[in-house]
């Protein structure tokens, strides 16, 4: 298939864009960069009204408005039948009238806008990203922010240059059951963690389940499209974009980010220096045409002294599972309410033979105390750092990368952070 991006125009375009931040400082909506009064309405634009920003605005947005304040007043799809239900949506949650734009450029125009939840396809997160924080938006953009480390170290520059809260879409981190798993871990009682291990499976590939629009005219494909390569209308490949190399990583990016995250956030640990991933389209409930592979394997090793080990396969829906080990026993996490709701982590003394090891088997504690969504929320009024801020999310995104580069030029594959670069072992 074609390069997926040109990487010479976007990192013209990235330089302007650094330009532009670094010497003008961005462009501001209400907020400004200042701590908002109680009596401070949050403004929030959704660009992307597909499934995954319906679920975060129709319920963790929705929970959380009232006791921040914030108000979703606007939307933004480049597909009409999705705007028109992404106005529906609006309608009936919020009782307002929504403001409608099929340009996300123009929204983010809109100086009564302070924030703005972007989930489209992968490939358009940092140009996005880049674009809302110039125009002095908060940012709630979702998983995986990058599909390549120029466009990554782009944005991670914009936004550290800024003043913008931006909340990445892992919300592991901020799920039941995380702090209670990072506190065990970071205390020492699960003693050195070796390996960390996830596996997890559907019987049908995720993007399956997704058709794009019947006709050209319903959408903007050209905008779709973004940074990729020009093509003819292909209504699959828009709508099931989360199953084509072009826009998408596939799991690594879909559920490993999850995954890495929710690792980094436990463990503490740095960026991971090294990568090796195989795999390929395996399983018979893939559909042709299809280029993201079905079956994933990903092996990440971290300057702490451990591995995780990532897999995915399709065409069976048995073994999900993410298990941590450390020289005390092991702590298995299961989803007891489905995620994004939560992990249940239980520890035990599993496979140990230290005189310090875990006596008996506990379930830790499982409480939430706020959710993603409700967290950025109360960092746009403080104007502190989110739980899932550029830090967390470039490190998200350089686990994705590497692995994904491992799997591309199927051979071992190091970050440098110093250069910020993914190269050759």
């Amino acid at each position: 298939m074609a390069q997926q991006i040109n990487r010479r125009k976007f990192l013209g375009q990235s330089k302007t864009i650094l330009g532009g931040a670094l010497l003008a400082g961005a462009t501001s909506s209400r907020i400004a960069g200042a701590a908002l009064g109680a009596n401070d309405r949050i403004h929030i634009g959704m660009i992307g009204c597909g499934g995954r920003n319906s679920w975060l605005v129709g319920k963790w947005l929705l929970e959380a408005s009232k006791e921040h304040n914030a108000q979703l007043v606007g939307c933004c799809d480049i597909w009409r039948q999705k705007r028109e239900r992404g106005a529906v949506l609006i309608k009936e949650k919020y009782g307002v009238e929504a403001k409608t734009f099929s340009d996300y450029r123009k929204l983010l125009d809109d100086k009564d806008i302070d924030a703005v939840m972007i989930a489209t396809p992968d490939h358009q997160h940092c140009t996005m990203l880049i674009d809302a924080v110039r125009a002095g938006k908060d940012v709630y953009v979702e998983k995986p922010i990058a599909m390549n480390l120029e466009e990554l170290n782009a944005a991670y520059d914009v936004v550290k240059q800024s003043k913008a809260v931006v909340q990445h879409g892992t919300q592991g981190r901020s799920c039941a059951g995380a702090t209670s798993a990072r506190d065990f871990i970071q205390s020492g009682k699960l003693g050195k963690i070796l390996r960390v291990e996830e596996s997890r499976s559907f019987y049908n590939p995720y993007w399956n389940g997704y058709a794009g629009p019947e006709k050209e005219e319903d959408t903007d494909w050209k905008a779709f499209l973004m940074n990729r390569s020009p093509r003819p209308f292909d209504p699959d490949q828009h709508g099931a974009w989360m199953g084509y190399r072009d826009f998408s990583t596939g799991t690594v990016g879909g559920w490993m980010s999850h995954f890495s995250d929710l690792i980094h956030f436990v463990t503490g640990c740095g960026f991971p220096k090294f990568a090796v991933a195989q795999g390929g389209i395996y399983s018979p409930t893939s559909k042709k045409g299809r280029t993201c592979p079905d079956t994933s394997a990903a092996v990440l090793e971290y300057p702490e002294g451990f591995v995780t080990s990532y897999t995915t396969h399709f065409g069976n829906g048995a073994n999900d599972y993410m298990i941590f080990f450390g020289t005390l026993g092991v702590m298995r996490t299961g989803y007891p309410d489905g995620w994004p709701n939560g992990i249940e982590p239980k520890v035990s003394g599993e496979g140990s033979e230290h005189p310090d090891a875990i006596k008996k088997e506990a379930a830790l504690e499982n409480e939430m105390t706020e959710t993603h969504v409700a967290n950025w929320l109360r960092c746009i009024r403080s104007r502190r750092q989110p739980n899932a801020d550029m830090e967390a999310g470039y490190k998200q995104g350089v686990a994705v990368l590497l692995a994904d580069r491992a799997f591309v030029e199927g051979r071992k594959m190091a970050f440098d952070p110093q250069r910020r670069e993914i190269r050759p072992a």
